[in-house]
């Protein structure tokens, strides 16, 4: 085999197995593909791929999609000889399915009848193989994949032969049946490329195919396939093709004289994924120094396609509970606020009761300043006991009273759960008593995490630790039921980063904030 079609081969392969890798690296939720393979139309190619007649798409089938597609064409042999003027009849039977999002699996079988002065019906190649689509963003218009398959030959006889040996035939590749009513086998690998505009009901599909077919029985025998197309979907139901294919000898390249074709073709498509494609392949050959062309004037083809989600029912039942779960988290979110605005509401209208108690306090005061001045000796003593109370205070004590900003620093819980740790219990019983001296202030206990894991998770646990705090402590003082709220901020108000162990687990914290810190000026 030659250096370049060596190169072609094992390029194919390899990006084959790199499209299969790279989606079992792909988390589920990733998109399937450039196009919406569960509304797309089924694929048109004779071998039961995505594309145009003869020259295939990079678009992948789609996970559990299954296309069958039967083709019919028929041309008149006008070469000198006792075949001439014969009528050649073929229909193929491909189809294709998807192995996942990305590769694809197809096949097709073949069958010939020959109608002249003596007739001949009989079966042709039948061809297996894979085609794989690199794993690209979902956005990017572009897609690239390959094919890989095999064509065994069953016929008896190359029915392009005409009045010759075959060699000259079988050499030049000559024929538009040449690969359906093959009587070697070969391998065939080709690259492929897709640019996707708009969508599929209206928009352009331009494919390029570039690639190489072994005869595995003869290595002097290698192909140089090349072939483009353009799709263009100018009605929801109709999509108008246009493409030009060529096969050529690598080791004698004339692409003049070789086999060479455009195709027009029109696509109309039914209800239910049912497609019905005609066309004319229409030679471009020029003539040989025999006066013989590798192709005759024109060949005219007809099929119907049909395609089926096998996988429709479960993907919509994968959905159905996608989203039932979503409906579940959004409502827990929402019920979660609502107990958080219900406490900042009472938080704030405790703080203007209390400001209004402060007012009332000022205007006693004024009609009590001569009293004040005759208890001027009590006040100093007042106040030097309270410097005496002061020096006295724990450390929390003094933080809380002097910033109003408390870390709860000896307070376990369980990796992802809200049950506080038996070890905590007799700090925060240290804490619910300290708290029950200040009946002036409003406490929040306030829930933090880091931000692993999912949003919606975080708020739900730092809320559901934060009310078990509360709660504990109103079991140590039941007089703090009515100053003490609790709030979930998740991983909203990060004090580290997030990116080490350390800046996470100083994240994961649960503080007592002071809302009303006016009145630590009373206490200071």
């Amino acid at each position: 085999m030659s250096n370049p079609l060596k190169s072609v081969l094992s390029s194919a392969a390899i990006i084959a197995a790199s499209a299969w890798v790279l989606h079992a690296a792909t988390p589920k939720t990733a998109a399937v593909s450039a196009s919406d393979t569960t509304a797309a139309s089924p694929a048109t190619a004779f071998w039961g791929m995505r594309g145009l007649s003869q020259t295939v798409s990079a678009e992948p089938m789609g996970d559990g999609r299954l296309t069958v597609g039967m083709t019919g064409s028929w041309y008149g042999q006008e070469a000198n000889g006792p075949l001439q003027e014969m009528s050649v009849l073929n229909g193929i039977m491909g189809f294709c399915f998807g192995l996942n999002p990305w590769v694809d699996v197809f096949g097709s079988a073949v069958g010939y009848g020959i109608f002249a002065d003596s007739s001949d019906v009989g079966k042709g190649s039948v061809s297996l193989g894979l085609r794989g689509t690199l794993p690209l963003p979902r956005l990017s218009p572009l897609l690239l994949g390959v094919q890989m398959g095999f064509i065994a030959g069953t016929t008896g006889r190359n029915i392009n032969e005409n009045n010759f040996d075959g060699s000259f035939f079988r050499t030049n590749a000559d024929g538009y049946d040449y690969f359906e009513t093959e009587m070697q086998y070969d391998f065939v690998g080709k690259f492929i490329e897709s640019l996707m505009f708009g969508n599929d009901s209206l928009g352009i599909k331009i494919h390029f195919n570039q690639g190489a077919a072994l005869m595995l029985q003869n290595s002097n025998r290698q192909l140089l396939l090349l072939g483009m197309g353009v799709q263009g979907a100018v009605h929801p139901k109709i999509v108008l093709g246009l493409e030009l294919n060529s096969r050529t000898n690598a080791n004698d390249i004339n692409i003049g004289t070789d086999p060479i074709w455009l195709t027009p073709s029109l696509l109309f498509r039914t209800p239910y994924h049912c497609t019905v494609l005609a066309g004319v392949d229409v030679s471009l050959s020029a003539e040989r120094d025999n006066t013989l062309r590798a192709l005759e004037p024109f060949r005219l083809f007809g099929g119907i396609v049909f395609s089926s989600d096998l996988l429709a029912a479960k993907k919509r039942a994968e959905r159905e509970k996608a989203l039932a779960e979503k409906k579940e988290k959004d409502r827990t979110v929402r019920e979660a606020q609502a107990r958080s605005q219900l406490l900042e509401k009472k938080a704030h209208a405790d703080s203007i009761a209390f400001v209004n108690a402060r007012l009332t306090q000022k205007r006693r005061a004024d009609s009590m300043a001569q009293k004040a001045r005759e208890d001027s000796i009590k006040i100093a003593d007042l106040k030097r006991k309270l410097e005496e109370e002061r020096s006295k205070r724990p450390d929390a004590e003094k933080q809380l009273l002097s910033t109003g900003l408390l870390l709860l620093d000896a307070v376990y819980f369980e990796s992802g759960k809200a049950q506080i740790s038996i070890n905590s219990f007799p700090y925060l019983n240290i804490i619910g008593k300290m708290l029950a001296k200040y009946p002036k202030l409003q406490i929040e206990v306030s829930g933090h995490t880091d931000n692993i894991g999912k949003y919606e998770k975080n708020i739900s646990l730092s809320q559901a630790r934060a009310e078990a705090v509360r709660r504990y402590m109103i079991q140590v003082a039941p007089d703090l039921l009515t100053r003490v709220s609790a709030r979930g901020y998740g991983p909203t108000q990060p004090k580290a980063t997030n990116t080490t162990k350390d800046g996470r687990k100083m994240n994961r914290r649960t503080e007592l904030q002071v809302l009303n810190k006016e009145v630590l000026k009373e206490y200071n």
